[in-house]
């Protein structure tokens, strides 16, 4: 499997040679954040939240509440994979699938904690409920991350 890898790896770096673009080593591709299960995760739920912000773009007014809401849970998974991308090479192994879904349940709280924020005032148990559960998990995946 990772002959495989460093096949696809060396031909992608020789597609930027053509393409104009300085190529990358193999050794970087394969420990690049976007190569790791955990960006994978992000990346399928970003093309589902895509789809679904385009079927309600067709569907509803563009200020409706469920729009408003997808869009803003598009924004935080961009958000998370620019902030994966940042990550150093050392530490791209521990981005696992599991490290995904944590980042996902994250932007769900985040989308949860943005829509109570639409309709309650910030001192609502609610909210302060959900935000301490929001901080508490970006405490333990910036400890798994460490």
């Amino acid at each position: 499997m990772k002959a495989l890898l460093v096949v696809i790896a060396l031909v992608v770096s020789t597609y930027g040679v053509v393409d104009g673009c300085e190529p990358k080593s193999a050794e970087y591709l394969l420990s690049a954040p976007e190569t790791t299960p955990a960006y994978g995760v992000l990346v399928l739920r970003k093309a589902k939240v895509e789809a679904e912000v385009s079927a309600l773009s067709e569907q509803v007014t563009n200020g409706h509440p469920s729009l408003d809401s997808k869009r803003f849970e598009l924004r935080a998974i961009r958000r998370e994979m620019e902030k994966m991308r940042a990550v150093e090479t050392s530490h791209t192994s521990k981005l696992s699938s599991a490290v995904g879904n944590l980042i996902l349940s994250k932007v769900a709280l985040e989308v949860e904690l943005n829509d109570l924020l639409l309709r309650l005032k910030p001192q609502h148990p609610d909210v302060t409920k959900k935000a301490t559960e929001l901080a508490a998990l970006e405490r333990e995946i910036e400890n798994v991350l460490r």
